[in-house]
C-alpha cells in the first residue's frame, strides 16, 4: 500500500477504527477528515477538520495533501434515525457524497471505497442475497444509499473513477458508536430495562467491526475489486431473538418481552461468496462473536464511570 488515504468522517464508528488499523502502515499515509474537532491516537497521520459541504476546503485538502485516495464514511446510520430525519439523511447520506465525487472530478482523484448498507435490498427474493438481487429498498435509509450508490456508478462511467462499494450489513464491536441493536439490546441490559422484540424470528446478519476494517483494507489497493459491489456480512442469518437470549444469558434479570413484527419487518442475509473469492479476510461467525462482545460490554461497564458514560 502507498499514497495519502483521505477518511472522510474518519472520527465515527467505523472510519476511526479503519483510520487507526492503516495508521502506521509503510508507505501510506492516513488523514482524517471530519468536522469535529476530535483528537485522533493515529501516530502517522493526522486528524484535519474540514465540514464535507465547504467544498472549497475539501478541494484544498485533497489538492495540498495529494490524496490518492478517499474512504467516504459520512452518513447518517440506521433506519430510524433515517425515518426520523430524512432531510439530514438526504444531506449527509447523498449530497456528502456529490460533493466528494465533485472535488474527486475537479481535483483528478480516482480511487474511492464507499460504505452501503444491506438495507438497499428491502423486501426481495431472500433472504439469502447476493450482490445480483434486485434493489428494492422499503426505507429511507435504504433509498438514500442506493441513491449514492447509483451516483457513484455514474461518475465512476463518465469521469473513470476505480470506485468499490461495499453493502456492509449489521455491523457490531463497539458499543459507544455502535447504533445497532445489539448495542441498544446491551445498553438497556446494563440499566436493567426490559428487551423489547417486535417478531423475533427475523432473520439478519451481524458482522463484527474487526470483520468490516479488514474488508476495507484488503479493499484498499485491490484492482479486482475496481467497480465491484461486494456484500460485507458473516454470511449467517441469525434470528433477532436469538440476540436477545445471548443478553439475557449474561444479564439474568433483564426482562424479555415481544410485541407483534412491524408490516415491513423480513429476513436477510449476506450471500459473501464474493467476498471470499475478492478479499482476503474471513468473519466471525455471530455465534461466537456476540457472546463474546456482550461479556466485554459487561466487564468493561464494572467501572461506573464508563457505564453511566455508555447508557446515559
Amino acid at each position: 500500500m502507498s499514497g495519502n488515504i483521505l477518511i472522510t468522517g474518519g472520527l465515527g464508528f467505523i472510519g476511526s477504527h479503519i483510520a487507526s488499523t492503516l495508521d502506521g502502515v509503510p508507505g501510506l499515509t492516513v488523514l482524517v477528515y471530519d468536522v469535529q474537532a476530535g483528537e485522533t491516537a493515529l501516530e502517522n497521520g493526522s486528524n484535519i477538520m474540514g465540514d464535507i459541504f465547504d467544498f472549497d476546503r475539501l478541494v484544498e485538502v485533497i489538492r495540498d495533501q495529494d490524496v490518492s485516495k478517499i474512504v467516504h464514511m459520512i452518513g447518517l446510520a440506521s433506519i430510524p434515525n433515517c425515518e426520523k430525519s430524512p432531510d439530514l439523511s438526504f444531506k449527509l447520506n447523498v449530497s456528502s457524497v456529490q460533493n466528494t465525487l465533485e472535488a474527486m472530478r475537479i481535483t483528478d482523484t480516482k480511487r474511492l471505497i464507499f460504505p452501503s448498507t444491506a438495507a438497499v435490498y428491502g423486501i426481495t427474493n431472500g433472504p439469502k442475497l447476493s450482490e445480483l438481487a434486485e434493489p428494492k429498498p422499503t426505507s429511507v435509509y435504504g433509498c438514500h444509499k442506493l441513491v449514492a450508490e447509483l451516483l457513484i456508478q455514474e461518475y465512476a462511467e463518465n469521469y473513470g473513477f476505480d470506485v468499490t462499494i461495499l453493502r456492509l450489513f449489521n455491523v457490531y464491536g463497539d458499543l459507544e458508536k455502535e447504533q445497532g441493536v445489539i448495542s441498544l439490546f446491551v445498553k438497556r441490559a446494563l440499566v436493567n430495562k426490559p428487551l423489547i422484540i417486535r417478531g423475533g424470528e427475523q432473520l439478519r446478519d451481524f458482522v463484527h467491526l474487526n470483520d468490516v476494517v479488514e474488508a476495507f483494507v484488503q479493499t484498499l489497493d485491490n484492482e479486482a475489486t475496481y467497480g465491484e459491489i461486494i456484500n460485507v456480512g458473516s454470511g449467517v442469518g441469525m434470528a433477532i431473538r436469538e440476540v436477545a437470549e445471548i443478553v439475557k444469558h449474561s444479564f439474568p434479570k433483564v426482562e424479555v418481552k415481544y410485541k407483534p413484527p412491524n408490516k415491513r419487518e423480513y429476513s436477510i442475509y449476506a450471500d459473501i461468496s464474493k467476498m471470499k473469492a475478492l478479499l482476503d479476510c474471513n468473519t466471525l461467525d455471530p455465534r461466537e462473536g456476540i457472546p463474546a462482545f456482550v461479556e466485554e460490554c459487561k466487564e468493561k461497564c464494572k467501572d461506573a464511570w464508563i457505564k453511566l458514560r455508555l447508557t446515559s
